[in-house]
């Protein structure tokens, strides 16, 4: 099962009239139940899980971009019940690396972190220039996906 997801990407070039100067896009937004080891939309909360997050970069100036991406997981209740909200983990810091178009990263997310509820994610993925260690300096490089709505209980009987 592949859950299918939103998102947007815009680059320094998406507002440049001319075709294929650097796209990018989302591929994945992917909630894993890592103890069953499947995606999922419905979790226990007393287990933990994964959150899988990939993008893929095109065009001539690939090869041009370097700094370090910087990916945030956000969480917040739908169904007016959650009481979980905010950062979920750590942001990651992917460095790019010369011409490369593909990136992944995955959030481990540790049991009894989310209370019952329904919830959406939000990942933000941006940019900051090479040799710019400020995760406060960002490029025109931002994208942000969002999750169908995922369902945390306390037991699913199988």
């Amino acid at each position: 099962m592949t859950a299918p997801f939103q998102s947007s990407f815009q680059t320094f070039a998406t507002d440049v009239p001319f075709p294929n100067i650097l796209d990018a896009r989302f591929t994945a937004l992917t909630v894993r139940d890592t103890t069953e080891n499947e995606v999922t939309l419905l979790l226990e909360v007393d287990e933990p899980f994964a959150v899988e997050v990939a993008w893929s970069l095109s065009g001539t100036a690939l090869c041009s971009i370097g700094g370090t991406w910087w990916v945030a997981l956000f969480i917040d209740d739908i169904d007016g019940v959650g009481t979980t909200s905010g950062q979920l983990g750590a942001t990651k810091q992917i460095p790019v690396n010369g011409c490369q178009a593909d990136y992944a990263t995955t959030f481990d997310i540790p049991a009894n972190t989310v209370s019952q509820g329904v919830y959406q994610l939000v990942v933000t993925v941006n940019h900051t220039p090479e040799n710019d260690p400020n995760p406060n300096d960002l490029t025109e490089n931002v994208g942000f996906a969002q999750s169908q709505p995922i369902k945390f209980t306390q037991v699913v009987k199988e």
